[in-house]
């Protein structure tokens, strides 16, 4: 008679590795005449002035510019609306997703970019320094090994507006090369 003391399951916790290491995806090459997409959510207004900051550099480097903010349902889970993320990536030639500021909007995020990334899209994502390794790791997991990132300070959100707008005007010389665009 075998008893529970004489059987032992471990269980491993970790998520299996993808066992395909996927890189990060195409670059996106020129910009002029080409659109940008720019995946904005409920969460953050310092990500929503840093995306304004971007459309604006970007359109003045001759690219198009397409906002999609995606809507937070409260206290249920939160699936990507694929109907409307569809819609969004239809129009654009490549996605900045962010921001990843917070344990759940680092895998909204995330989230978004992966599908941008299946979709064979140039996807980048946008993160504060202390989110990086989360949404990094998340990446991972599915086999994004290398994810295009572009870094903003921590804390982000709380910053005077005037400050913000000027760390994303900093910040889009990295953005452009995260994005492996070309002026």
């Amino acid at each position: 008679m075998v008893t529970l003391a004489d059987v032992v399951s471990v269980l491993d916790p970790r998520a299996e590795d993808a066992g395909v290491d996927r890189g990060n995806g195409p670059d996106f090459g020129p910009l002029r005449g080409r659109t940008v997409g720019l995946k904005t959510d409920e969460f953050w207004y310092s990500w929503d002035w840093a995306a304004e900051e971007w459309a604006k550099l970007l359109e003045a480097d001759g690219a198009k510019t397409v906002t999609w903010r995606e809507p937070m349902p409260q206290g249920v889970s939160t699936p990507l609306s694929v109907k409307d993320f569809d819609q969004f990536a239809e129009q654009v030639d490549g996605i900045v997703t962010g921001l990843a500021n917070c344990g759940s909007c680092t895998f909204v995020a995330v989230r978004a970019g992966m599908a941008s990334l299946d979709r064979d899209l140039p996807t980048v994502f946008v993160a504060t320094e202390h989110f990086e390794r989360l949404a990094r790791v998340l990446t991972g997991e599915t086999g994004w090994s290398d994810i295009r990132m572009t870094m903003l300070p921590f804390p982000l959100e709380g910053l005077p507006e005037a400050e913000v707008r000027q760390i994303a005007r900093d910040a889009y010389p990295a953005l452009l090369t995260s994005l492996g665009a070309i002026r």
